[in-house]
């Protein structure tokens, strides 16, 4: 591996460990806290939307699975980056796997403080998400791969992915 490729992983390998504790500042909050929150952002958002009639509970629904997804879309790419660029054998499938399980113990671990539940389909929206941050870091990964192959530096950076 190169020293270029080393330091990338190693980089995304930690910002990946960081937006995990993000992930976790999040699922940490009581359903109050948690409330509010996705109220407010979907006041900011949506208020005038909501001042002209639209169900603002209906917004603030789908904004909290949109977060759910895009969250987990950011650690997807992260993780997938880290293991592509140290080329680690079946990057993306130990990505996709990594996140799923990261999914599980982000649900569980929202049930704690209490007033908010364990959702199995949340799980399947953060497991998607973390499949389309994968399937733009594989994209990356390729571009970046055939950019170094037209310098005439035949490295192959996306590594055995599947």
């Amino acid at each position: 591996m190169q020293e270029r490729d080393r330091r990338a992983a190693v980089l995304c390998g930690l910002l990946a460990a960081a937006w995990i504790g993000v992930l976790f500042f999040f699922s940490g909050q009581s359903g109050t806290e948690s409330g509010a929150l996705s109220a407010g952002l979907t006041q900011a958002l949506f208020g005038w939307l909501i001042d002209r009639g639209a169900d603002a509970a209906r917004l603030e629904f789908l904004l909290r699975k949109a977060a759910h997804m895009g969250v987990f879309a950011v650690e997807g790419f992260l993780l997938a980056m880290a293991l592509g660029r140290a080329r680690l054998r079946r990057w993306f499938v130990w990505t996709l796997a990594a996140c799923a399980l990261l999914a599980v113990a982000n649900e569980l671990h929202q049930t704690l403080p209490g007033g908010r539940t364990c959702s199995p389909v949340d799980m399947l929206i953060d497991t998607a998400g973390a499949l389309i941050g994968a399937l733009l870091s594989a994209a990356l990964l390729h571009a970046l791969s055939s950019a170094s192959s037209r310098k005439g530096n035949h490295d192959d950076t996306t590594g055995d992915a599947i």
